[in-house]
């Protein structure tokens, strides 16, 4: 349990990392928003491609109807998401859209429950209920999400809550003993799938130098905490990993607040000591809800 808390908590504060580079190129390419997703893509199918490569002397990949499935679904779920969370992006600071990812729980619930038939009940419930409580809590820090913005982070939310389940899957699915060597054989299969679908683009736009520079640090930073959370999915389960993740809202203000220190100030707005306690607040419910769920599984 505790290896797959530690993997979980480093995959979250990588995935916070990347959002300051997203908000970062998107505010240096406005109205662009989908560039960002084509050519980070770009450098996650370059980063797929060598990760394989390391990988192949140790572990097969086997490309099994199944697994073939799973990939294509997850390269079609998984452009729709990464379009519309960096559509989101445009219109909400980093830091508040990486905490209100945390409502992911909720709709992973739901898709849970369809796919596997599975209800979480008593302590696993409450649990899910403060991690989206404690997600929404910690965007209590600035005005109202504009109405664009909250019908592009519910398709992010769905198609992520799909691709989740779809990446486990396939941990699940594909051969082979080390549990890391497995995820990064899944990570590097599913992200070359969306690269694929992504570079499709170059058929009607032109390639832009400048994008691919900027798109650089989403691409390694996310890529890297993808493999990260798909060896935590097996080691704690997808609905306690995602709880666990939640937890990338509060590095987020975190790191936030540390680029505005900085000089960052186009990043992120600065926030009163009020809202700072409220956040505290906010992250301890995080941690609360982590240990209430671990209580229900060992009940």
């Amino acid at each position: 349990m505790l290896p797959g808390l530690g993997i979980g908590l480093l995959s979250a504060v990588l995935q916070s990392t990347s959002y300051c580079f997203s908000r970062n190129f998107v505010l240096k390419h406005p109205g662009n928003a989908w560039k960002l997703s084509v050519y980070s893509q770009l450098w996650m199918t370059g980063f797929s491609l060598l990760a394989l490569a390391v990988i192949s002397p140790w572990q097969q990949v086997t490309f099994t109807p199944k697994i073939l499935l799973l990939a294509g679904l997850f390269g079609i779920f998984g452009n729709l998401a990464y379009f519309s969370f960096f559509r989101a992006l445009q219109l909400v600071e980093a830091s508040r859209l990486s905490s209100l990812l945390g409502l992911k729980i909720i709709m992973l619930t739901v898709v849970n429950a369809l796919w596997f038939r599975h209800i979480p009940d008593g302590w696993q419930g409450v649990a899910i209920l403060l991690s989206a409580l404690a997600a929404v809590g910690m965007n209590f820090s600035g005005g109202k999400i504009p109405y664009q913005g909250g019908i592009f982070l519910g398709i992010t939310l769905g198609c992520f809550a799909i691709t989740d389940i779809l990446a486990a899957e396939m941990v699940a699915a594909m051969p082979g003993n080390s549990l890391l060597l497995r995820s990064v054989a899944s990570t590097g299969l599913s992200f070359g799938v969306l690269g694929i679908v992504s570079s499709l683009a170059f058929f009607r736009i032109k390639f832009e130098r400048d994008c691919m520079r900027d798109a650089f640090g989403y691409g390694i930073c996310w890529f890297t905490a993808m493999i990260g959370l798909l060896a935590s999915f097996n080691l704690l389960g997808v609905l306690l990993a995602n709880i666990v993740q939640a937890g990338r809202g509060f590095f987020s203000v975190l790191l936030g607040a540390l680029l505005l220190k900085c000089g960052f100030a186009g990043l992120e707005p600065p926030v009163s000591r009020k809202i700072w306690l409220r956040r505290g607040i906010m992250a301890l419910l995080m941690i609360l809800s982590m240990v209430l769920y671990m209580k229900g599984l060992a009940s």
